[in-house]
């Protein structure tokens, strides 16, 4: 058992479902099965416990992807976002839940939630160049905009709202004329 990874996961289910803020250490560490010492060996205060949750979950996503270059990656990248909401809910997302309530608190951590936004963009943005065979801006910004407005789509029909903006993503990659 590794109990740094033991109150990450914690922390993640906790602040997910309600928030950052409301989620006491006590109940970390009860959900951890840790003491508050271990606790605070590991992460010195709630700041760095909550980056490096999002750490962990940032590359967990990232892991679970395609290269930008495979032909399927943006299928994929859909299919996984419904895949990842079913398992860990359709709450909305993580991260702007992080920058939600951090912006006006903590430069660190609200730009490092905003560093997942830029990371998925430029993600998709490759994947889309690759997919047609050079830079599309227009192109990768729509898909990037189907992928955002899965997010909150999922709030209301669920984990569903990722495969559906799947399909039209991959209809749009198919109607351009300078993809292939």
């Amino acid at each position: 058992m590794n109990k740094k990874h033991d109150i990450i996961r914690a922390a993640e289910r906790l602040f997910y479902t309600n928030g950052f803020h409301a989620t006491s250490t006590d109940r970390i560490c009860s959900e951890a099965k840790v003491s508050t010492r271990t606790l605070y060996r590991y992460f010195p205060s709630r700041e760095a416990l909550t980056e490096a949750v999002m750490d962990e979950r940032k590359a967990r996503f990232f892991a679970a992807l395609h290269a930008p270059d495979h032909p399927k990656a943006i299928p994929h990248l859909f299919t996984t976002f419904d895949q990842w909401m079913q398992e860990h809910g359709a709450l909305g997302c993580f991260f702007l839940k992080v920058w939600g309530e951090y912006a006006q608190q903590d430069l660190r951590l609200s730009a490092l939630a905003l560093d997942y936004r830029y990371a998925m963009r430029d993600y998709i943005a490759a994947c889309v160049s690759h997919a047609c065979g050079e830079p599309n801006g227009a192109l990768a910004d729509a898909v990037w905009i189907l992928f955002e407005g899965a997010i909150t789509s999922a709030l209301l029909i669920g984990a569903e709202a990722a495969s559906r903006a799947g399909e039209a993503a991959t209809l749009l990659i198919a109607a351009n004329k300078r993809c292939p």
